[in-house]
C-alpha cells in the first residue's frame, strides 16, 4: 500500500512540513502559500487528500464517530466496573458535562475542515482554467459531498430529533470562506442544504467517478487519483449517504430509492464479504485468526485509511492490556446475546482473551492488528457500507425480505415473518453496526427512550430522556455568538 504514504508525504513536502492544521489556512500571511498551491491541478489533489488525512483526527472519524463516543452512548460496553471509577462512566450515563466534553472538539475540527473544504471549492472556481473539466467536476463533486457529510455529522450530534422538531433552529450550514458567523438553521433547513450539497455532487461524480464502471479499482496500478476509490467519497457512497440523510428526515420514498440505487449499481463492486475472506484465508491460504477482515472490506463503500489503526483505537479502547477503568468491553452474557446464530460471521468481532488481572473475558477486536498480505483492510474505518442499504430499503419497504438476505450474507439463520420487522432491523443494527458509531443515531431517529444495555441483557434497558439525545453547542461557539 506504498500509494499511501506517496500521498501523506506529498503534503508534507509541498507544505514544507507544515501540521495539518496549516495546510489551508486563509489568514492573509498564508494567501500566497494558498494561491501557489491551486496553480496546479497536483496541488488541487494535494489539498483534497489533506482533507481526507484530517477525517482521521481522534475527534472525528479516527474514533470519536465511528468506535468511541456513540458507541458508549449506545450501551455496547460495561462501564460500570470498576466501581464508580470507569472513564467512560459518566459518558455512558448521559451526564451532560461529560457528554460536552465529548464532542466539543468534534465540532472544532469539523467546521475547521469545512473552512478548508470551501477553500478548495472557491479555487475550483476562481481557478478553473488550471483543471480539466473531468478533474474539475471530480475535485468538486467529492468537496460538496464531504461538506455535506460533516454538517450531518454536526447536525445528529447538535440537532434535534428531526421528526418531533423539525423548525427547531440548531446548527449553522457553512458553505462559503467568509468569516462571519453563520446564523444558526432549523433542522429542515440544514438538512436541506445537506440534500442540496449532495445532489449536486451525485450529478458531478456521474459522469467522471470510475468506481460506477470499475469498482473501487484497489490495486496500484495506474493513476492513483483515480483508484482506491472505496476511500474517496466516491458516487455510490454519496448516494449511501444521501439515502442515510433522507431517512433520518423521515423521507422514506426518497430514502428507499436512493438505496436500492445503490444494491442496483455498486453490488458487483462492493460484494458481501465471504467466509474465506472473514477468516483470514483470503489473504494468507489458510483459515488465520491474525489475518481475518473483521471489517469486512469487501462492501466498505467509503472508509477512513489509517495505517496507526490499531494503536490509535485498539490499544486506546478495547485491548486487553489497558487498565479495566479504561477498557470497553462486554460481559460474557452481552456477547451471547448479540448473536442468534453461531455460525453468523460477525462473531469475529470478539475474541476470549485474558485481562490485565487475569480475568478471562469476551474482547472487542475488530480494530485489532491483523495482517491483510497487503490487501489493505488492516488499515480501514468503514464509514459507509452496502449493508446499511439493505436495511434502508427493508425499513422504507417494510420487507423483511431485505433483512433476511443480510442475514444471508452474514451466514444467519433466516428470521421469521412471525416476528416484529422493526425488532429484526434493530437487532440488525446492533449487530452490524459495532465500532462504527450508527446505533445511537438509530435511536435518535426512532426516539427511543429505553436502550438496552447491549453489554449485560440482565440489567435491563436504560431509560432517557428525549432531550438527552441533543448536545449542547460548545461553549466557544455560544460565546462567539453573544
Amino acid at each position: 500500500m506504498k500509494q499511501y504514504v506517496i500521498i501523506i508525504t506529498l503534503i508534507s513536502t509541498l507544505l514544507g512540513g507544515s501540521s495539518c492544521k496549516e495546510w489551508l489556512k486563509v489568514d492573509s500571511e498564508d494567501r500566497i502559500m494558498e494561491d501557489a498551491l491551486f496553480q496546479s491541478e497536483s496541488g488541487f489533489f494535494t489539498a483534497l487528500n489533506g482533507v481526507y488525512v484530517h477525517l482521521l483526527n481522534t475527534n472525528l472519524y479516527g474514533r470519536t464517530l465511528t468506535a468511541g463516543t456513540f458507541d458508549i452512548l449506545a450501551q455496547y460496553y460495561d462501564t460500570t466496573k470498576p466501581l464508580n471509577s470507569h472513564t467512560y462512566r459518566s459518558l455512558a450515563n448521559f451526564e451532560l458535562q461529560a457528554k460536552k466534553d465529548a464532542v466539543a472538539d468534534t465540532w472544532k475540527e469539523a467546521y475547521f475542515l469545512i473552512a478548508n473544504i470551501n477553500t478548495i471549492l472557491e479555487h475550483c472556481e476562481n481557478d478553473r482554467s488550471v483543471l480539466s473539466e473531468s478533474n474539475y467536476e471530480l475535485i468538486k463533486g467529492e468537496c460538496l459531498a464531504l461538506r455535506a457529510m460533516l454538517h450531518f455529522e454536526m447536525f445528529r450530534i447538535f440537532g434535534p430529533i428531526y421528526s418531533y422538531e423539525p423548525g427547531k433552529v440548531c446548527i449553522p450550514y457553512s458553505d462559503d470562506t467568509e468569516k462571519n458567523v453563520k446564523p444558526l438553521l432549523s433542522a429542515i433547513d440544514v438538512v436541506d442544504k445537506i440534500l442540496t450539497d449532495l445532489n449536486q455532487a451525485e450529478n458531478l461524480l456521474l459522469n467522471v467517478d470510475p468506481v460506477i464502471t470499475k469498482g473501487p479499482q484497489s490495486s496500484a496500478e495506474g493513476n492513483n487519483r483515480l483508484r482506491y476509490r472505496n476511500l474517496r467519497l466516491n458516487y455510490f457512497a454519496v448516494q449511501a449517504l444521501t439515502a442515510r440523510v433522507y431517512l433520518y428526515a423521515g423521507n422514506t420514498t426518497e430514502a428507499g430509492r436512493y438505496a436500492r440505487k445503490v444494491i442496483s449499481g455498486a453490488s458487483k463492486f462492493f460484494p458481501f464479504a465471504t467466509r474465506e475472506q472473514v477468516n483470514g484465508q483470503a489473504a494468507t491460504g489458510t483459515v488465520n485468526r491474525e489475518a481475518e477482515d473483521r471489517i469486512f472490506s469487501s462492501e466498505v463503500l467509503f472508509g477512513a485509511y489509517n495505517t496507526q489503526r490499531s494503536t490509535d483505537i485498539y490499544d486506546k479502547l478495547f485491548s486487553n492490556k489497558l487498565e479495566l477503568k479504561n477498557l470497553l468491553t462486554m460481559t460474557e452474557n452481552g456477547v451471547k446475546a448479540l448473536y442468534d446464530d453461531e455460525g453468523d460471521l460477525r462473531t469475529c468481532h470478539f475474541q476470549a482473551l485474558r485481562d490485565i488481572e487475569a480475568n478471562d473475558g469476551r474482547f472487542f477486536v475488530k480494530y485489532g492488528f491483523v495482517t491483510d498480505g497487503d490487501l489493505g483492510y488492516a488499515s480501514i474505518i468503514p464509514i459507509l457500507r452496502i449493508s446499511e442499504m439493505y436495511l434502508i430499503v427493508a425499513e422504507c419497504e417494510k420487507s423483511l425480505t431485505w433483512v433476511n438476505d443480510l442475514r444471508s450474507a452474514r451466514k444467519a439463520a433466516q428470521v421469521s415473518s412471525g416476528g416484529s420487522l422493526d425488532g429484526s432491523i434493530e437487532d440488525e443494527y446492533v449487530r452490524e453496526f459495532i465500532g462504527e458509531g450508527q446505533l445511537f443515531w438509530y435511536y435518535k431517529r426512532k426516539g427511543i427512550t429505553e436502550i438496552p444495555r447491549l453489554y449485560n441483557r440482565s440489567a435491563g434497558d436504560m431509560k432517557i430522556e428525549l432531550s438527552n439525545y441533543q448536545f449542547d453547542l460548545p461553549d466557544k461557539e455560544l460565546a462567539e455568538r453573544e
